[in-house]
């Protein structure tokens, strides 16, 4: 008889879900992606797009088909939020979940609900309705890793059109932030840090001395970003 080489153990073993929280800007608000629930628990209830994790998949396998059965949206930039492991966090059971963030482009923030999803929609972060689960706590904690990402990375720049202006990049930073910034201030310390190149008006907008400026992202003048953004 050929000796089984499986492990076994004794130890109990919880259920592992995932989620996703999506954000997005629309020029004018940083928008939530969430999903209403089809079945119980939180019938009828908004909550992140999500699941269960399947028997051969990694965490982040799981995160992105579940996000694509549920709204049909395929993110590029995707990273890990944290675990939250309340142990009454899920009426079903003991139920631990990973929760993942990612961006999308103005271009990008098509969605039609499908599987455990009766709709999706995209929710302003200062509009946001009542949340199942704990998915409040996962929504403070993914705002917080966006508010530290904005000094670190350029992550603005994945959540704004190719070409921007001035006054849109700062009520994006308004959203997230919580804030107002001083409009000179802010655009001066944006516009010193090199980072940002001019885009040249067409000519309907050089008749017009109101027209708005706009601006691309230079990645090549990020260097000194950082330590002018700590400062804002």
């Amino acid at each position: 008889m050929e000796e089984s080489t499986g492990y076994t153990y004794k130890y109990w073993r919880p259920a592992v879900t995932v989620d996703n929280v999506v954000f997005s800007f629309d020029g004018n608000h940083l928008n939530t992606l969430l999903i209403r629930r089809k079945n119980e628990p939180f019938k009828d209830k908004w909550a992140f797009p999500g699941g269960f994790l399947d028997e051969k998949e990694t965490l982040e396998e799981a995160a992105l088909r579940e996000l694509k059965e549920e709204t049909r949206l395929v993110p590029k930039h995707f990273i890990e939020v944290g675990s939250f492991s309340a142990p009454d966090r899920d009426p079903r059971g003991r139920t631990i979940t990973v929760a993942f963030a990612s961006v999308v482009r103005p271009y990008q923030t098509n969605v039609n609900a499908g599987d455990d999803a009766s709709e999706a929609k995209w929710f302003p972060i200062t509009e946001m309705p009542v949340l199942a689960f704990d998915h409040e706590l996962i929504f403070r904690k993914a705002v917080w890793m966006l508010r530290i990402g904005l000094m670190n990375a350029p992550i603005a720049f994945l959540l704004l059109d190719d070409i921007f202006t001035l006054p849109e990049m700062q009520r994006l930073y308004t959203d997230v932030y919580g804030r107002t910034f001083d409009r000179r201030n802010f655009q001066k310390k944006f516009l010193s840090a090199g980072i940002l190149t001019p885009v040249a008006p067409d000519d309907d907008e050089k008749k017009n001395a109101h027209a708005p400026s706009y601006y691309r992202f230079n990645e090549g003048g990020y260097a000194d970003f950082r330590k002018k953004m700590w400062q804002l």
